[in-house]
């Protein structure tokens, strides 16, 4: 029987989860484990992109799917051609990251109705006033690469040479710290006053 760890149901989880995973992930780039570190890491920078998206009001309660909520999801067939696919889905790190670069070209051409009583008001204007908005679609086009060496070595290990591999798996680690910090302070700042889901009654 294949062993399965089970998912967390508080929040209190959440924090001890994440807390958890952060030594594992020291314990891992200090110890020179760094396939182990980049397989944390990406786990870290999904989350943080599943945490946008839920605060923007695209996905639902369990961040899997997006919304139905009819207040909103209609807004989204005019904004974003993610989902007018066929099947949307936003399971994966590249439709997330998809997803939100969308969002953010949207919103340095969307003009925002004052007072802000829409969704799209309110959206775009909570986008405009968060911090490392600017820098942030080519911090994602960084992570897409990240992810893809990511993704190579996961599926091609045994195929790559192993000449100068734990230096490049380290600079690796280091590429993607950066920009998982870079991704943390810009939903950390996304999230500060941002009221859309309640306001909104997003589900």
């Amino acid at each position: 029987m294949t062993p399965k760890i089970a998912p967390i149901n508080s929040n209190t989880e959440k924090m001890t989860a994440y807390q958890k995973q952060m030594e594992r992930y020291k314990r891992a780039k200090s110890g020179g484990f760094h396939l182990e570190a980049i397989f944390i890491l990406y786990a870290l920078i999904e989350d943080r992109l599943s945490a946008f998206l839920f605060h923007a009001g695209i996905s639902n309660a369990s961040r899997e799917k997006i919304t139905k909520n009819g207040k909103v999801r209609p807004h989204f067939n005019s904004i974003l051609k993610v989902v007018n696919a066929k099947q949307p889905g936003i399971r994966n790190v590249s439709a997330k990251i998809k997803l939100i670069k969308e969002l953010l070209t949207w919103s340095t051409e969307y003009s925002i109705n004052e007072p802000a009583l829409t969704y799209l008001d309110a959206l775009c204007k909570q986008i405009n006033r968060t911090k490392g908005k600017e820098e942030m679609t080519d911090i994602l086009t960084r992570i897409e690469e990240w992810c893809a060496c990511r993704n190579e070595l996961v599926h091609a290990l045994l195929n790559k040479k192993v000449e100068n591999q734990e230096e490049t798996l380290q600079a690796l680690v280091q590429e993607g710290e950066d920009c998982n910090r870079s991704l943390q302070n810009f939903v950390k700042s996304f999230k500060n006053r941002n009221t859309l889901r309640r306001t909104f009654n997003i589900q």
